[in-house]
């Protein structure tokens, strides 16, 4: 008797069946794998421009008032009717210091001193020096008049001065430009605080990892909604101690 072999229909398709779970595995771990690569790359995007916007503000700003000749900072300056270009501050306007710029809805932020760092180089005579946020979501640094962006995915920036009432050193109130132009503090400022919403630029958020709307930031006091969800965003804060406005601490 002459016996067949081979195999039956049946088997073919339970060997089939487990070729396509164990492809539809190794696929579903692939996209798993690459969707974590993607939100990992925009929230390390995030971070880094939070991180470099901060650094870049961090070298000119700490610099403010360096070589500024205390008469020069004193509350007849800043009551003048014009900007004698030697103060720490520039006037409250749009080619000075802005709470809200109309463009970008960021603050503008200015400050004056002799030598220093600034956008990258080194400025060796008195200049204004200028941060911004344009409409391209790039923090721009400006000196006297010639501006260069230096960091993207930057998309609000709000700033907070520092106002010292009682001489300590230490700031007891954090207020807007105006408030300060308002209350002719600028001689008491000693730190500004800064609070960026930095977003991942040209990375995006996987579809799975997108939030349903917009998310909402406290940025200072300032509440700012993510301009879309397909990106992922960040809010960082810091204070720049200006040691060269302190009373309690010698002018450089």
């Amino acid at each position: 008797m002459k016996l067949h072999r081979g195999y039956t229909i049946l088997s073919l398709m339970i060997a089939m069946a487990i070729g396509i779970f164990i492809t539809g595995v190794a696929g579903k771990v692939y996209i798993d794998s690459k969707m974590a690569f993607l939100m990992r790359s925009a929230v390390a995007a995030a971070n880094e421009n939070g991180r470099f916007a901060i650094e870049d503000l961090r070298r000119s700003l700490v610099m403010a008032g360096r070589g500024v000749g205390a008469g020069d900072d004193d509350l007849t300056a800043y009551t003048a009717t014009t900007d004698n270009g030697l103060r720490t501050f520039p006037m409250v306007g749009a080619a000075g210091i802005v709470d809200s710029d109309a463009i970008s809805g960021s603050s503008v932020l200015a400050v004056r001193y002799a030598t220093g760092p600034s956008c990258g180089g080194v400025i060796a005579a008195s200049s204004t020096v200028r941060f911004l946020v344009n409409a391209d979501s790039e923090l721009e640094c400006e000196v006297n008049g010639v501006s260069q962006p230096i960091v993207s995915g930057i998309v609000q920036m709000r700033a907070l001065y520092g106002v010292d009432t009682d001489t300590d050193g230490l700031a007891n109130r954090y207020l807007t430009a105006t408030e300060v132009e308002a209350g002719d503090f600028w001689p008491n400022v000693v730190s500004i605080r800064v609070g960026l919403i930095a977003s991942s630029g040209e990375f995006e958020l996987p579809l799975s990892h997108r939030p349903s709307a917009a998310e909402t930031f406290d940025l200072l006091g300032m509440d700012v909604t993510a301009p879309d969800t397909s990106h992922f965003f960040k809010s960082v804060t810091t204070t720049f101690s200006l040691r060269n406005l302190n009373t309690v601490v010698e002018r450089q």
